[in-house]
């Protein structure tokens, strides 16, 4: 059985090497899935990153 990894908008701009503010307009776009919190915060899965990328580099 595999974990589950959330990653903060944080971790995922610097994965990506974007401002945070970039990453939530593109949740808010639809462009990349996210968890979102009770409080508002987005949450991440490693495995939809390696997805994005992989798409974009195709």
């Amino acid at each position: 059985m595999t974990k589950l990894v959330l990653l903060t908008t944080s971790q995922i701009a610097d994965q990506l090497q974007v401002d945070p503010s970039t990453v939530r307009k593109w949740v808010a776009k639809g462009l990349l899935k996210a968890v979102t919190l009770p409080g508002g915060h987005h949450r991440f899965r490693q495995e939809d990153i390696e997805a994005l990328l992989a798409e974009a580099a195709s």
